[in-house]
């Protein structure tokens, strides 16, 4: 790779070898220096700066660390509502391996007979493929052909997550009703479900410090609408302690594309609240990220015999073939030639999401998981949700 130049002299770049781009890093670097300050950890006379404790995608100087710790996005704030781990088995994620083990090929031969059985016989029939629409999203992508394929995907998702919403009345547009959004990002989706439900209360959990690029947007629409937002992880989230859940009588929690073993912290933290929640629509991702420990449909798994963490491993790594671009090959061979390596992985993805549905509904919920979009709008198109019985909900 050819040097920069800055004023006629030639500038070196950062040596630190990118793994996921398999480049190396383009920062420039200060004379006599082979890293830029991000990566000049992997120096080995490097004795200045060090991996941040809150979080070890990023570092900071030593001497700066006690001022950093005060502002790190990444740092547990200290707040009434904060109970650390009080979601999570072993722990948030991001402070420990974020996968228990690599499954080998041996594994793998192994499950790949066990997933295409327990899809045939057991989770195809749980299936549910219905993509909705809803009215105002449909009207905007209609009124909008320029609009750019990232950002009408994103529409699409929206519009089918709000008609099922809308179909099964869970609507929360009431002063005594609330949406509760888990890893909600910039607000999008809950900037247009206030659209649709102007009067509910919305409460927005974010890992991240707020970037809450739709907030303006929907205070500017609706100036007295109900909105507060919350940054903490899902794991360390006492629900009970949100004021907005504690004085609603119905509420509503959702998460589109909810990370992981995130999910699992999810569905434990509605457990653990003791609030009404009388339905979750739910849409996980990023199967290849979940644990073992964290995971909450072992009972599924027992039922077929995966529920180690040599098989879940397995299945793991098999649900990542449903996002990663697998290609046919006529020339497979191993488990490969056995069967499809995108199917495998969209039906691994099944079972996992069958496996928590069935662990909601030992909660009280009756669930669906639903395709709620084809594969080619999104991979990551699962939906599970659940419904409190009215008796139930009503208690």
């Amino acid at each position: 790779m050819e040097e920069p130049k800055v004023d006629g002299e030639e500038r070196r770049i950062c040596e630190y070898i990118l793994p996921k781009k398999k480049r190396r890093c383009k920062l420039l670097v200060k004379r006599g220096h082979r890293f830029c300050g991000e990566h000049s950890i992997y120096d080995e006379n490097n004795t200045e700066r060090i991996i941040c404790p809150n979080d070890k995608k990023h570092t900071v100087l030593k001497s700066e660390l006690n001022m950093h710790l005060k502002k790190c996005s990444a740092r547990i704030i200290e707040a009434e509502y904060i109970k650390k781990d009080a979601n999570a088995i072993v722990g948030e994620t991001k402070y420990s391996e974020k996968i228990d083990r690599r499954a080998t090929e041996e594994e793998i031969c192994e499950v790949v007979h066990k997933v295409w059985e327990c899809y045939e016989n057991d989770v195809k029939k749980r299936m549910v493929v219905e993509q909705r629409k809803n009215e105002l999203v449909e009207k905007t992508i209609e009124e909008n052909p320029e609009m750019s394929s990232l950002k009408k995907k994103h529409l699409v998702q929206i519009s089918s997550i709000i008609g099922h919403i809308e179909a099964a009345e869970v609507l929360p547009n009431t002063n005594t009703s609330c949406m509760f959004e888990l890893g909600a990002g910039k607000g999008q989706l809950a900037f247009w479900i206030t659209k649709a439900a102007p009067n509910g209360n919305y409460v927005l959990m974010d890992r991240s410090g707020c970037r809450g690029k739709f907030d303006k947007d929907a205070f500017r629409a609706n100036p007295d609408l109900s909105w507060k937002r919350y940054r903490c992880s899902i794991e360390h989230m006492d629900l009970s302690k949100i004021d907005q859940l504690k004085n609603s009588t119905e509420i509503l929690a959702i998460c589109k594309h909810f990370c992981g073993s995130a999910t699992d912290a999810g569905i434990r933290s509605l457990q653990n609240s003791g609030l009404k929640f009388n339905a979750a629509l739910l849409i996980p991702c990023c199967h290849h990220k979940s644990r073992f420990a964290e995971y909450g449909g072992h009972e599924f798994l027992e039922k077929w015999k995966m529920n180690d963490e040599a098989s879940f491993s397995a299945l793991r790594y098999l649900a990542s073939f449903a996002t990663n671009g697998a290609v046919e090959n006529e020339a497979a061979e191993g488990w490969k030639s056995i069967h499809s390596p995108l199917e495998l992985g969209r039906r691994a993805k099944a079972i996992l999401e069958v496996g928590r549905a069935l662990w909601l509904e030992s909660c009280g919920f009756e669930t669906k998981v639903i395709e709620y979009v084809p594969p080619e709008t999104s991979p990551e198109n699962l939906l599970i949700l659940a419904l409190k019985p009215v008796k139930i909900a009503s208690e």
